[in-house]
């Protein structure tokens, strides 16, 4: 079979339609890229981007093609006053998008999200709600693609 896409855009494709199969309201869509989002961005809405950080062949077999390990990190933003409520509102989509990516496997098998883990910081970021009246969290993730 002749090979369509790469590996990293097919996995962000499918974490993008999980995003944006979710019931929470996003005013826009997620969208997916290959390059560093600038977290100071002008934000008026809320956001949610899926960046590839790394990609990584498995040599698992003997076969011309194994699976492809990816860092796929999605980034959850946007201005904010903090005193409006708006950030628990904010910090319960966060958790809800968590939830349909942890253990995400998409239909076909290809995809399959193996560890999923939220910031390491505090969500949202304290220092930048304060400083900046930006919400913003993140959550890595390994996914594995499975050769076509």
């Amino acid at each position: 079979m002749a090979v369509e896409l790469a590996p990293s855009t097919e996995a962000m494709q499918a974490i993008v339609l999980r995003i944006n199969g979710g019931e929470y309201a996003l005013p826009f869509a997620a969208d997916y890229g290959e390059s560093i989002i600038d977290i100071m961005e002008d934000i008026s809405a809320l956001r949610v981007d899926v960046i590839a950080e790394s990609e990584q062949q498995l040599n698992e077999t003997l076969t011309l093609e194994d699976p492809t390990s990816h860092l796929i990190r999605v980034w959850i933003r946007r201005r904010v006053n903090p005193d409006d409520g708006n950030v628990d509102k904010l910090k319960l989509i966060v958790r809800q998008i968590y939830q349909r990516l942890n253990d995400f496997d998409s239909a076909d098998g290809r995809v399959r999200v193996w560890e999923l883990d939220m910031d390491s910081k505090q969500v949202p970021d304290k220092s930048m709600l304060a400083s900046n009246h930006v919400f913003i969290a993140s959550m890595l993730m390994r996914i594995e693609v499975e050769p076509s």
